[in-house]
């Protein structure tokens, strides 16, 4: 039997007052979880998770600034730590073929979400969700939308389809028009449209089970697929259809491209 233990700090303490904030205060946490992760292609294996998270946050204020920092080592050797990370999120969890952070918004912004892989390189970002379209017994890639604030009004927000930290796709959507103030913030609807009944959508997951291509090797043999990207709130910005030709956008090769709502492509 293997007799392993480690310890950590946990506080509290108060750092200032005032009539903006109120109370503001600190709070230091160590905590342990035991993770099923799949790290580097390897099959399926148990480790051990060491978090160190501190939160300041005010009695009078509806947001708080944390940092949450790990330790990942194999359970079965816990002394020894193999990844270690450090984030500015609220939330940090493990799934097995990436872990996430979210920051959650604060007056009325959206939630923002990373998938990172475990290498500690970003996979994908987005805003409340991020949609995953797994070939199964083969690979996943993801989808998510980003709005973004920006001086360019012609700007709504971006698409971004990755397949891996070095082949994501983002895909800058313009249009003439501002969108809609029903629109604020911009959050369209995704779906991946596939012509096969064999492909299904799992709501709970928020994942695609693409049957018809469990064959595909990779994304240069994913083809009949439809990224749509539905404005429901602004019949301006409408639905648009983007085509996967050979798993990329449009059948274009460039990691980041443009496309008007109007219909007019550029690169």
């Amino acid at each position: 039997m293997i007799t392993y233990a480690d310890s950590g700090t946990s506080s509290f303490r108060f750092l200032k007052q005032d009539t903006i904030g109120g109370l503001y205060y600190r709070t230091t946490e160590t905590t342990y979880k035991v993770v099923d992760v799949d790290l580097d292609n390897k099959d399926l294996t148990h480790y051990l998770v060491k978090f160190s998270t501190v939160t300041d946050a005010g009695t009078q204020l509806e947001g708080q600034t944390r940092t949450i920092r790990f330790a990942l080592s194999p359970l079965d050797n816990p002394s020894k730590t193999i990844l270690t990370a450090k984030h500015d999120c609220d939330e940090l969890t493990f799934d097995w073929q990436h872990y996430q952070t979210i920051k959650h918004g604060c007056c009325g912004s959206l939630d923002q979400i990373k998938y990172y892989d475990y290498q500690n390189k970003l996979l994908i970002e987005g805003d409340s969700k991020i949609m995953a379209a797994s070939i199964p017994n083969q690979f996943t890639f993801y989808l998510a939308f980003q709005a973004e604030p920006s001086s360019d009004t012609t700007t709504i927000g971006t698409l971004n389809l990755s397949y891996s930290s070095s082949e994501a796709y983002h895909i800058k959507i313009k249009a003439l028009h501002a969108a809609s103030e029903n629109c604020g913030p911009v959050v369209p609807i995704l779906s991946l449209r596939s012509s096969s009944p064999k492909d299904t959508y799992n709501e709970g997951l928020k994942q695609y089970d693409l049957w018809s291509l469990e064959h595909s090797k990779s994304p240069r043999e994913l083809n009949k697929l439809t990224i749509r990207v539905n404005f429901d709130c602004d019949p301006r910005l409408g639905v648009i259809d983007i085509p996967l030709i050979d798993g990329r956008p449009f059948g274009k090769s460039e990691l980041n491209q443009v496309y008007w709502v109007n219909g007019r492509y550029k690169q």
